[in-house]
C-alpha cells in the first residue's frame, strides 16, 4: 500500500482559512505572504518559497530561525510563487496537496493560480485547493469526491477539451466531451454524498462554490 504524504501550501491567505486544519500535514510550504497565515496558525513551515516581495522580512527571519528552508527567487522569474510551491511539494514526495489561497486580489493572479493547479508536472499527486470559500479539485482519470447533497459543482476543462463521465450529480455526463470554450459544465449539483468522475482524456477543475441568494437558477451539465 502506497504511503500517503500530505502537503499543505499556503499562498496569500487569511489565518481563518487554516482554522479547520487540526493536524499539521507532513509538509507545510509557505508561498511568499502565505507565511503570515502559517505563523499565525502556530506552525513553522518546512519551506518558504517565492520572490518574497510580499512577506514581512521579520516573519521570514522567524521562519528561518525555526528551521524553515528559505528559497528566495528573483522577482523577474518565469513561474508564479504557487508554481514554485507546487513543484517543491512534489519534490518532497507529496501524494496529496492542499492549496489555501484567498479568492480576492488581481484577476490575472487568480486565473494563473487556478491554471497552475492543473499543470501536468504534479499529476502524480491529488491536488485540491481552498480558494476563499470555494473548493477546487483537479480531476484526472477516476476521481471520487465526498460532498454534501445539493452542493454546487462546476466542471471546467483546462488546457483543452476533456472527455468526462459523471455519477451522483443532477446532470450526469456519459463519456461526453466538454470544451473549455463552452459553459455546459458550469451549473450542476451533487445528488449523492459521493460524486464519481472519470476523466478519460484531458483534465478538469471541479469547483464547488457557496450558494448566494442572488444566484440565477440555471440548468446545466
Amino acid at each position: 500500500m502506497t504511503h500517503q504524504r500530505r502537503a499543505l501550501i499556503v499562498a496569500a491567505a487569511s489565518p481563518q482559512q487554516l482554522v479547520g486544519i487540526e493536524t499539521r500535514p507532513d509538509v507545510v510550504i509557505a508561498a511568499d505572504s502565505g507565511l503570515h497565515a502559517v505563523l499565525a496558525a502556530g506552525w513553522i513551515p518546512d519551506r518558504v518559497i517565492g520572490d518574497l516581495d510580499s512577506a514581512d522580512p521579520a516573519a521570514v527571519e522567524i521562519a528561518a530561525e525555526g528551521g524553515a528552508v528559505v528559497d528566495r527567487h528573483p522577482v523577474g522569474k518565469d513561474e508564479t510563487d504557487l508554481e514554485l510551491a507546487l513543484a517543491a511539494a512534489v519534490e518532497a514526495g507529496a501524494t496529496e496537496i492542499q492549496v489555501v489561497v484567498r479568492s480576492d486580489g488581481r484577476l490575472d493572479h487568480q486565473l494563473a493560480n487556478l491554471f497552475a493547479l492543473a499543470k501536468p508536472d504534479w499529476s502524480t499527486a491529488e491536488v485540491r485547493a481552498d480558494v476563499g470559500d470555494h473548493r477546487v479539485w483537479v480531476a484526472r482519470g477516476d476521481h471520487r469526491l465526498s460532498v454534501g447533497i445539493g452542493q454546487h459543482l462546476a466542471l471546467l476543462p483546462v488546457g483543452g477539451p476533456a472527455r468526462v463521465t459523471t455519477r451522483g450529480v443532477a446532470f450526469p455526463l456519459a463519456d461526453e466531451v466538454l470544451s473549455p470554450f463552452d459553459g455546459r459544465g458550469i451549473a450542476n449539483e451533487a445528488t449523492e454524498s459521493a460524486v464519481s468522475l472519470t476523466v478519460s482524456d484531458g483534465v478538469v477543475l471541479v469547483v464547488s462554490s457557496p450558494a448566494h441568494a442572488d444566484d440565477p437558477d440555471e440548468a446545466g451539465a
